[in-house]
């Protein structure tokens, strides 16, 4: 006889077990059981978290499906989604979402309310599951009424579910009722919430409330709702131009367009052009997707069901990745971002995960941009289509777990860092990617064609860019096109090429216009003679009476006036006071002498042009200027302040209407933080002109700079990417990236023949040979970087005396740097 040990002896009862219940399952009859959901679940769905502007897009999702899929789209008839909310006025609370669809039959509409059941596939239609509708109705209120007829059908079929009744009388089940119709060629749907739930209704009667959830709306069917392509020079996706209509109690929701530069700008780098826009198109293998849960699978398997779900209804479907990214006209600290999209509507928008990349061996995430100063301003944007990639039921992100997603971002954003020098360390290939290559063009925020960033001579002009963004977002003409933001990036490369202002047409000439006295030298006959020593002086002939000249109109003046004139772009647009008018305004800068109508010279004038346009011309060589230091930006919006005053003169100050223009011009200002943002710009400027020379002397350089000094750079790397291999990026010089104002100070005190003379400042030094004259020259190039540093170093209130001084320093500081070509 075997002894059984007690492990074996368990494991045999176990199958003994096992194959009894097998045999006694065999044995007994089949019965089923209800699973028909509770009411009390319906209910519960309610308290999943969706905002407002949510529980509309699911009801909105099944309203676009049925016009997606109808194969009579194009019979000429607008496809449109009327929504309905409380006004804090109403007594009647409730919501509801119309639509002119096609309508459900009986069949249809059991199985649209029936929870859990989705006649939706899961790839091509922006459902996608089957308990949008209940959780959205569900999260509103308590009862739902559904309205639907078709085309030639004689009745209206009408649904009423009342979670409170069905959860008392633990029944699934609700009436449904016939109304005959008055128009037999009625179609659509309608669904009208009531009941709402204590928390809906204040949200929704909250000021303002409405016009956020257009807002919302608007930037998630962005695509579906517009008319055209927005993105010339990108080639259109299978549902571009759909122009579906949508509503929020009678008003338009507008597409949010995106406001990027045109496909014809460009920047170069390394002898390349690099476009502002970048289309994408990435076209993978088809494959079988299952219709039920998602599951994409190789068709060359030859499965007949789903790996995952065991499902027959598999699919071979194209996988295409495509859009486009780009560059928006304006820096922002949270409107900027990828928009991925799925089949027409937008799962992310403003995502920036792309912008980091993941170290796969520890998994960290390196923030790679934006790094720039500004910091943590942006203009990098796209639309990306994955249709084929998975979402949550929220349909708030993608499953980034899937391997659909994790191809995309490689797609797109390539495999190692965007960093030419990170790459390199690491040992990846130059990152050439779609994302690449825009951020190689794009990364940096100098103003002028170097960056595509607007400036006006001196610095970017970030705040009037944003100003221009906001009324190309409103739909006013002039600013739908790039040309004014164009137009400020060509006029700061042109005044600081000279000095800070354009040049005049009459620029070396020292007689009057005409003449050609002071151009060549000579002094022509007539002008007084001509005597040498040993010549007799020839008598001058008489000269002819000049014929008159025509009288200037004053059209002809002030156009002669803008032609040479540079434009003052930091002090264009909208300027719009109460009771005084909107006005959009021009501020040019001449380069010759005002004259005002009784032909006097005058520091500046204004005139109202076409409309509301409003025209204001500086001589900034007036003497007022130029002898008792005034700026010419305060003598314009004196003008403008007096423009608007005129219409009530009766009322207030022309000195409060005065400061109230101020105000509508940010990038006036002189406060800390807009004087911060220009110190960190410019710094930045001298950091990348430095970035060719430290490498070449890095281990003297380092050496040369003060102890502190050093720590700060490298407490500066560490905040920027902690990854970072310190001591190599000392030994290559690449420390410079991260050097304050007060270290590059000290390397310039220290080795001033490496960085004066045109290298990085202006300042000459190696042509003197007065050692005084030679050390006064190091102290003018290196005391301003010592005030921008103490400014940078000594947060907190500071006098107007005090903002004044630093901002003629800055601009002396600004001045002396070699403007990178």
């Amino acid at each position: 006889m075997v002894e059984l040990t007690d492990t074996r002896w368990i494991m045999l009862a176990h199958l003994s077990r096992r194959n009894t219940l097998s045999t006694d399952a065999e044995r007994a009859p089949l019965e089923e059981i209800d699973l028909t959901p509770s009411p009390q679940l319906l209910e519960a769905l309610g308290d999943i978290p969706y905002k407002p502007w949510q529980c509309m897009a699911e009801l909105i999702d099944n309203s676009f499906d049925d016009f997606l899929t109808d194969p009579d789209l194009t019979r000429g008839e607008p496809r449109e989604v009327w929504i309905t909310l409380p006004k804090p006025t109403d007594e009647d609370l409730f919501v509801s979402v119309i639509d002119n669809g096609r309508g459900m039959s009986r069949e249809m509409l059991q199985n649209a309310l029936r929870a859990g059941y989705s006649g939706k596939r899961r790839y091509g239609s922006l459902g996608l599951f089957g308990m949008g509708f209940n959780i959205a109705t569900a999260r509103l209120g308590n009862l739902t009424e559904v309205r639907t007829t078709r085309a030639g059908d004689p009745d209206w079929l009408v649904v009423e579910i009342d979670l409170r009744r069905l959860a008392r009388n633990d029944s699934y089940k609700s009436p449904l009722r016939r109304e005959p119709k008055d128009d037999p060629a009625l179609h659509g749907t309608e669904v009208v919430v009531r009941r709402l739930r204590d928390e809906i209704t204040e949200d929704l009667k909250r000021p303002r409330r409405h016009a956020a959830i257009r807002a919302d709306l608007g930037r998630v069917y962005s695509y579906l709702l517009r008319s055209e392509n927005p993105v010339p020079g990108v080639p259109d996706g299978p549902m571009a131009g759909r122009g579906f209509k949508l509503k929020v109690n009678g008003k338009n929701v507008s597409p949010r367009l995106p406001c990027v530069w045109s496909a014809s700008r460009k920047v170069t780098r390394q002898g390349r052009e690099i476009p502002a826009i970048k289309p994408v198109d990435v076209r993978l293998a088809p494959a079988l997707a299952c219709m039920d849960c998602g599951h994409w699978q190789n068709p060359d398997l030859e499965f007949d069901r789903c790996v995952q779900c065991e499902s027959e209804d598999l699919q071979l479907r194209e996988r295409r990745i495509h859009g486009w990214i780009g560059v928006q006209r304006y820096l922002h600290e949270s409107d900027f971002g990828i928009d991925f999209l799925r089949n027409g509507r937008k799962i992310r928008v403003g995502d920036r995960s792309l912008f980091s990349w993941e170290n796969p061996d520890d998994g960290a995430l390196v923030p790679e941009y934006p790094v720039e100063v500004p910091a943590n301003q942006g203009r990098i944007v796209g639309e990306i289509h994955l249709d084929h990639v998975p979402v949550g039921y929220q349909k708030l992100d993608f499953n980034r777990e899937s391997r659909e997603w994790r191809y995309a971002v490689t797609a797109l954003r390539g495999e190692g860092p965007m960093r030419p020098k990170k790459a390199a360390a690491l040992g990846y290939p130059p990152n050439t990617s779609h994302l690449g290559e825009i951020f190689k063009g794009y990364q940096e925020n100098r103003p002028g064609t170097d960056c595509l960033i607007p400036g006006d001579g001196s610095k970017a002009t970030h705040e009037a860019a944003r100003d221009w963004a906001a009324k190309f977002h409103a739909g006013q003409a002039e600013y739908l096109s790039d040309e004014i933001w164009f137009t400020a990036v060509l006029a700061h490369d042109e005044a600081r090429n000279n000095g800070g202002r354009a040049p005049s047409p009459t620029a070396g000439a020292t007689g009057p216009r005409g003449s050609l006295s002071g151009r060549t030298g000579l002094t022509p006959l007539g002008a007084g003679g001509e005597t040498d020593a040993d010549s007799e002086v020839r008598p001058v002939p008489p000269m002819a009476e000049p014929e008159p000249q025509p009288v200037e109109t004053e059209e002809q003046r002030f156009a002669r006036y803008r032609a040479d004139s540079t434009r003052l772009f930091d002090l264009a647009g909208e300027v719009s006071l109460p009771r005084l008018g909107r006005r959009i305004v021009t501020v040019f800068d001449t380069h010759v002498p005002l004259l005002d109508d009784q032909e006097r010279q005058v520091p500046s004038l204004a005139r109202m042009g076409r409309g509301t346009s409003l025209e204001v011309y500086v001589h900034s060589e007036h003497p007022v200027f130029r002898e008792y230091g005034r700026d010419p930006r305060d003598y314009a919006l004196v003008e403008i302040a007096q423009t608007l005053h005129a219409f009530e003169p009766g009322g207030q100050k022309v000195t409060a209407v005065l400061a109230d223009v101020t105000r509508q011009f940010p990038d006036q200002r002189v406060t800390e933080s807009a004087l911060r943002e220009r110190a960190e710009v410019m710094t930045g400027r001298v950091r990348g002109l430095m970035e060719p020379i430290v490498p070449l002397k890095a281990a003297e350089l380092w050496a040369a700079l003060p102890e502190d000094a050093r720590l700060r750079a490298e407490r500066e790397a560490g905040r920027v990417d902690a990854s970072l291999d310190w001591p190599t990026v000392v030994k290559e010089g690449a420390f410079v990236a991260y050097l304050d104002t007060a270290g590059i100070a000290a390397l310039v005190r220290v080795f001033p023949g490496d960085f004066l003379d045109g290298t990085v400042f202006k300042t000459s030094w190696a042509g003197w040979s007065d050692t005084e004259i030679k050390d006064r020259q190091v102290a003018q190039a290196v005391r301003p970087l010592e005030v921008v540093s103490e400014f940078l170093a000594e947060p907190g209130t500071k006098t107007r005396l005090e903002l004044v001084l630093a901002r003629i320093t800055f601009d002396m500081l600004d001045h002396n740097i070699v403007r990178s070509e």
